[in-house]
């Protein structure tokens, strides 16, 4: 394996002129008539520049941050289809589960969080022998831990443990092994415990790191792990921390309009600016064919991103979670035009107006306080069955939606009430990048595959390591099932 890490020279170009990630504006630009690590790593302000640059590759901005991990996310699950367009290509052997280790969304995504990790790396390596405020150092610090461990977490999510990393001097000389499994959860929940010491319970600054959020990643890593007494005891402390709440709306979509944006409910967000490189271009990808938008004219991708009915159909008719999904609309020439069989478009993430061709500002939800309330309902759920507490916490978020509550005797036993929070799950978090590790939880992946006619195996609960890595560095062990 080669980790694709960046020299150093080019890596302080880039500290020097990137925007800064989770912000609402981009950095102040400085010219150097020259820069390396002997004039650069010297102030409170290179400290930031470091960090700044850790959180635009972890909070996956451009093309390939939204496309990759959306698609292998949500296109290999019930919930989603990819019809037409240059994408549909590089989705399809997603959707049919014929994937194999060339396929380039693999190191895409292996090389995108790698370099989040060595940038991570440089700060934790550089920034405690940089003379500034000691607070303010250690709070760096701590986000850099948090960054690497969320890169980490994504890696494991698709590939399993991989190799780690702790220093930015590593070369391209280097061939580690992959880390064993409880090598990788320890370092993992040990990186997310540090940070959560240290971070403020308020960020910063709007899109930073935050005491909860390190706290709900813990939550989440947990509960994919399947230590349930953890992920309970966890996502209590998030919701001790009183920092949190549903967001209280006339209807659950307005949570997602894009004046709603800083709200209790986000715990930790993916900022997005309406400029290229910068915004989202999932709504041009969902619209279908001569949709008009309301705002100025916008790009229209010939991909279509299109809800399979069996999910739309199965929401209760008075669900408020139904008005995030376009149904029909009036195209460009003004015919009125009703979406059909598998042919509804989620729209969660309404219409950036004042935005122009395809980048949008819509900021994305990386993880919500709903999630904690269901994900400490299924913890309890896994240790004591359907308790009163974990139907109420389900409860909370139904309310939300306008949904009754569900009545204790309707869930007896602990396998209908997992079998209702899977299906609460994903009505609540489509097209929010998490049905795939939800149906892997519960095991259900592979089974609704097959059910979908697709011919698949449980080994692609994990995907192949990209085999470019695999030739690069023969101490990596592929995943078991992949040639």
């Amino acid at each position: 394996m080669t980790i694709k890490i960046y020299k150093m020279k080019k890596l302080l170009y880039l500290l020097l002129f990137i925007g800064v990630a989770a912000c609402d504006k981009p950095l102040e630009e400085e010219v150097f008539s020259s820069f390396g690590p002997n004039n650069f790593f010297k102030t409170a302000d290179d400290a930031e520049a470091l960090l700044n640059a850790a959180y635009a590759l972890e909070q996956k901005q451009g093309t390939d941050g939204f496309r990759n991990i959306f698609v292998m996310a949500e296109v290999t699950t019930d919930l989603l289809i990819i019809r037409e367009g240059g994408l549909r290509g590089l989705a399809q052997p997603l959707e049919d589960f014929t994937w194999n280790a060339s396929h380039e969304f693999f190191d895409v995504a292996w090389t995108r969080y790698y370099s989040a990790i060595y940038r991570a790396n440089l700060v934790i390596d550089n920034v405690p022998n940089i003379d500034f405020d000691e607070e303010r150092k250690k709070q760096i610090v701590a986000e850099a831990r948090f960054l690497r461990a969320s890169g980490y977490i994504y890696l494991y999510d698709l590939f399993g443990p991989t190799p780690i990393i702790t220093n930015s001097v590593s070369t391209s000389e280097d061939r580690p092994a992959r880390a064993s499994k409880e090598e990788f959860i320890k370092f993992v929940t040990d990186e997310l415990t540090a940070a959560s010491e240290v971070l403020p319970v308020a960020a910063k600054q709007y899109g930073r790191a935050t005491k909860g959020a390190a706290l709900a990643f813990l939550t989440k890593f947990y509960l994919n792990n399947k230590d349930w007494a953890k992920a309970n005891e966890t996502a209590q402390k998030v919701i001790a921390l009183n920092a949190y709440s549903l967001f209280d709306a006339p209807n659950r979509t307005d949570l997602f309009k894009l004046a709603n944006e800083k709200n209790s409910e986000f715990i930790y967000v993916r900022p997005h600016v309406a400029q290229p490189g910068l915004g989202t271009n999932y709504l041009p990808h969902a619209a279908p064919p001569n949709y008009k938008y309301k705002g100025v004219a916008k790009a229209n991708y010939a991909t279509q991103l299109k809800t399979l009915s069996s999910f739309y159909d199965s929401f209760d008719p008075k669900d408020q979670r139904l008005g995030a999904f376009l149904t029909e609309y009036d195209d460009l020439s003004g015919k009125h035009i009703v979406l059909g069989q598998d042919d509804k478009r989620s729209f969660k993430f309404e219409e950036d107006l004042p935005a122009t061709g395809a980048d949008m500002g819509n900021d994305f939800p990386v993880v919500r306080y709903a999630d904690i309330l269901l994900s400490k309902a299924e913890a309890i759920n896994e240790l004591s069955g359907p308790t009163q507490e974990a139907i109420a916490l389900v409860n909370q978020v139904r309310a939300k939606a306008g949904l009754p509550a569900l009545a204790a005797a309707s869930y007896a036993t602990k396998d209908a009430f997992r079998a209702h929070i899977l299906k609460e799950r994903g009505w609540e978090f489509f097209s929010e990048e998490l049905r795939r590790q939800d149906l892997i939880r519960h095991g259900k992946f592979i089974e609704l595959a097959k059910a979908r006619g697709k011919v698949a195996f449980d080994y692609q609960v994990l995907f192949p390591l990209p085999q470019s890595e695999i030739d690069r560095n023969p101490s990596l062990k592929q995943n078991e099932g992949y040639k």
